[in-house]
């Protein structure tokens, strides 16, 4: 299943077990944390572009909750080349854009993987390997439950004029909790595009960490314009640490 993560220190929430790309760093109190976005594999000829939004209500210690949110923009070309950004933390309320912090561009064809970023406006390249995808059972093809995980198939719907396929999965976990007998109880929903191959929605609730949801917008299908996967002009390529 696709992933997405909320890390903070040391403690990941996974929304499922693949490739980490980060997503937004940013400080919350003295707390360092990021949000990884819905996973986009390196498949061809399944072109798009979108937006994913994501907001984060984060219990607080004294009651209520602090919300914060950004987007991110995501694209695909026919290739398989992958585009994301990676945005800062808004207030919930707030009308202004999350601040843009870098992009990068991951080609399969030719091995590299680019990194810009906004704050100096400059470009590095690296090389990428690509991950090795496993093939996804169906939801009635899941085990009902595993160990603590409990799995559960919510049927299909329609999100942006896609078929999504759904699945509700919990896991219960006492591990770290002395003296008493409570049990931590974290689901994760995630509504799944067999056609595009990523997530339209995912939505994690945790005791610890509130509730994160990634929800895809505004999507576009079909090739996205070249400039998405170039280096836009004002940024400066830098190779083995000069600039080119």
């Amino acid at each position: 299943m696709r992933t997405s993560h909320l890390i903070g220190l040391s403690a990941c929430l996974s929304f499922g077990s693949c490739l980490a790309i980060p997503q937004t760093p940013a400080s919350v109190g003295a707390l360092r944390t990021h949000i990884e976005g819905i996973d986009i594999p390196h498949i061809a000829n399944a072109p798009f572009r979108a937006k994913v939004v994501v907001e984060w209500d984060r219990p607080l210690v004294g009651g209520g909750t602090a919300s914060k949110k950004y987007y991110t923009m995501v694209a695909r070309d026919s290739q398989g080349r992958v585009r994301r950004e990676t945005r800062s933390f808004i207030p919930a309320d707030s009308s202004d854009e999350p601040p843009l912090r870098s992009f990068t561009v991951t080609d399969p064809v030719s091995g590299a993987s680019t990194i810009c970023t906004q704050a100096s406006m400059s470009c590095a390249t690296e090389t990428f390997r690509r991950r090795v995808d496993f093939i996804e059972a169906s939801a009635d093809g899941l085990p009902a439950e595993s160990g603590g995980e409990k799995r559960e198939p919510l049927g299909k719907q329609t999100m942006l004029d896609l078929s999504v396929v759904g699945t509700r999965t919990t896991i219960a976990d006492s591990a770290g909790i002395r003296a008493n007998s409570r049990i931590a109880i974290t689901s994760t929903e995630v509504w799944y595009s067999p056609d595009l191959h990523i997530d339209l929605s995912v939505i994690r609730n945790s005791p610890q960490l509130g509730r994160v949801t990634l929800t895809v917008s505004d999507l576009v299908r079909g090739e996205p314009d070249p400039s998405w996967f170039a280096v836009p002009s004002g940024y400066a390529m830098r190779s083995g640490g000069s600039t080119q």
